[in-house]
Formats: C-alpha cells, sequence, structure tokens
C-alpha cells in the first residue's frame, strides 16, 4: 500500500509520540494528584480519578474519527511509510496492561465493563457476564450477542502479529460471539474468532485466526 498526504501527516505528528503515550498518560494522572494535595482542590481529585480512563479513551475515539482503524492484513513497524493506527492505539490502550486493576475496578457496579467496552467500539449485547481476571486486547473489535458467559482467565485478541521478511505483519479482525453462549474458563480467541449460537465452548479451548465453532 502506497503512502497518501495523510499518512505523511499522521507519520509527522504521531510516530515518535506513540512510543511516549503512557508515559503521557500516567504523568497528567499523577499531576492530578499533585495538584490535589497542593491545593486541596476536590476537582482535581475527580480528575485524577477519571484521567486513566477519559484520557486514553477520547484520544482513541479522535484518532479512530480522523484516521479509521480497519480491519485486514498490514505492515506495521518505525520504518513503514503508511501510518499504522492499529498501532497507536496499542500504545493508548498499555495503560490498562501496565495496570489491569484499573480495568477490574469497573466490576464493582454491574454492567460497567460491558458500558466501557461500547465507549470503545465494541457491540456488546445483553447480560454477558465476565469476569475480572478477563484479558481483553483491542477494545473496540469486539461483536457479542445476548447471554454470554465467559469462564475464568479467558483472553480475547483481535489481531495477530508476526514477522514477514524482517517486516512486522499485522491481522487485524473482530472477535464475534452470538447469543446464547457459554465460554470454558481459560480459552484464547484469535482475530476472526467466530462462535455461533447455544454453543459451550469447553475450558482451555484454543481459537487462531479465522476459526469457528
Amino acid at each position: 500500500m502506497k503512502a497518501t498526504k495523510k499518512d505523511k501527516v499522521f507519520n509527522f505528528l504521531f510516530k515518535r509520540l506513540l512510543h511516549f503515550f503512557p508515559i503521557i498518560t500516567v504523568s497528567i494522572w499523577f499531576n492530578f494528584l499533585y495538584r490535589f494535595y497542593k491545593y486541596d482542590n476536590s476537582i482535581d481529585f475527580v480528575l485524577f480519578l477519571l484521567t486513566p480512563y477519559l484520557f486514553p479513551l477520547i484520544c482513541y475515539r479522535l484518532l479512530n474519527f480522523f484516521y479509521p482503524i480497519k480491519e485486514g492484513a498490514s505492515y506495521i513497524g518505525i520504518n513503514e511509510e503508511v501510518f499504522s493506527p492499529w498501532l497507536f492505539s496499542l500504545r493508548i490502550q498499555q495503560i490498562y496492561i501496565v495496570f489491569p486493576q484499573l480495568e477490574r475496578l469497573l466490576f464493582f457496579l454491574p454492567g460497567v465493563f460491558a458500558l466501557w467496552l461500547r465507549l470503545w467500539g465494541s457491540k456488546i449485547g445483553k447480560q454477558v457476564f465476565f469476569v475480572p481476571n478477563i484479558v481483553i486486547h483491542d477494545r473496540g473489535f469486539l461483536e457479542l450477542g445476548d447471554n454470554i458467559v465467559f469462564g475464568d482467565r479467558c483472553y480475547l485478541s483481535s489481531h495477530f502479529l508476526e514477522v514477514r521478511d524482517n517486516r512486522f505483519f499485522l491481522y487485524l479482525k473482530k472477535i464475534k460471539i452470538d447469543s446464547n453462549v457459554f465460554i470454558g474458563a481459560m480459552t484464547r480467541m484469535g482475530p476472526g474468532t467466530k462462535i455461533k449460537s447455544f454453543t459451550k465452548v469447553p475450558a482451555g479451548s484454543n481459537f487462531t485466526v479465522n476459526q469457528k465453532a
């Protein structure tokens, strides 16, 4: 794929910056904590609580607005001329890998985690039961129906990476699960996984690229 003027602009603005995004997020986060400690301003404390959720989410939505993340195959990396919005989105979401407790706190209120995934762009149906130690990459690339139960320590990744000809090859595709499905503990799902309605997935199952059940 040939680079466009848009790619050149985004590479100039963000290609180097994206590697520092996690540090920028944490710096803003603790800046509000410092301001609360110094000035005893309740607004700063509220902003401290909300920053690790709202700042990455807003940046992700803006990225998708100006340069939508598309499914399919592409090459990514610092030497690629075509800008990779997915790679930037990976850095945006990296804080939840470093601090997984941030998302686990969302489980204290019913339905908040499902709402959280919807805000990232996923389609989540009704009565979807997640456990706090579920691992989800690519928060905007899920399509889940109604009445789905996830067992302990499930892993969902809508992307696949490998090295081809000394370049990083990316394949990105939504994970789709129909209604009335039970997903056994420690199940792993890769990009393009499709599970049909009324399926009971055994514990420890492993779905590779574009695999169906």
